[in-house]
């Protein structure tokens, strides 16, 4: 992997832990008024933003093709 994968899945990364912020929030605004438990509902659309966070972060973690040079 070279430094400007690690770099987009870095950014990707980024980008899924806001949305996984910003979704909740903006659904218990928007819903505050309903019947819905949406309280209880919230932290369940954590999970797919985060467990694609962690796979992307796993990939990201290796070293990089650059680093390692020539055998």
């Amino acid at each position: 992997m070279t430094k400007s994968e690690k770099n987009k899945l870095l950014t990707t990364n980024t980008i899924l832990w806001l949305t996984a912020v910003v979704i909740p929030f903006a659904l218990s605004l928007a819903f505050a008024s309903a019947k819905f438990p949406w309280p209880l509902i919230l932290p369940f659309l954590f999970l797919g933003p985060l467990l694609a966070s962690n796979g992307m972060l796993s990939k990201a973690i290796g070293q990089t093709t650059e680093d390692l040079g020539p055998k």
